[in-house]
């Protein structure tokens, strides 16, 4: 009586490339990295920051008064020359929460209707990215007038 006899599995060239976990794990390492390992900004992209204080990190201001049918634009981070991400026309409401470098520019925050809560009116604990539910960006500080704080 003879026993079982053995097969050999081919081996193809692709299987000895990449195993088929290593995509799984590579992933589950980039989703499982720290946040403070991810770079905080990219391409120019510089999210709106409150800053920590005892006050309310933000001053209530508006678009000052423009030329008719114009609008200003906001972008992502404290420069020109990043492509707009909106447009904010003569009269809208925003809260200015920061000063580039340069003082040319201020981040502030906006709601996409007039009485819009974009819960910033309470101090914070630490500085910290806003990203509560009103739109946020740059825009050249001398197309804002500050109305309070």
């Amino acid at each position: 009586m003879k026993g079982p006899s053995f097969h050999p599995t081919p081996v193809l060239e692709s299987d000895l490339t990449m195993p088929k976990f290593l995509p799984l794990v590579m992933t589950a390492c980039l989703v499982a990295a720290p946040l403070e390992a991810q770079p905080r900004y990219t391409m120019g992209n510089e999210p709106v920051t409150l800053s920590a204080s005892e006050t309310d990190p933000c001053s209530y201001g508006e678009i000052v008064e423009l030329a008719p049918e114009t609008t200003i634009s906001v972008y992502p981070g404290a420069s020109e020359e990043l492509e707009p991400i909106g447009e904010l026309a003569e009269a809208t409401p925003v809260w200015v929460c920061e000063t580039s470098n340069d003082e040319q520019m201020v981040g502030i925050i906006y709601g996409a209707y007039q009485d819009q809560d974009c819960e910033v009116s309470s101090p914070v604990a630490e500085d910290t990215d806003y990203s509560g539910p009103c739109d946020s960006g740059w825009v050249m500080a001398r197309d804002v007038e500050l109305l309070a704080g």
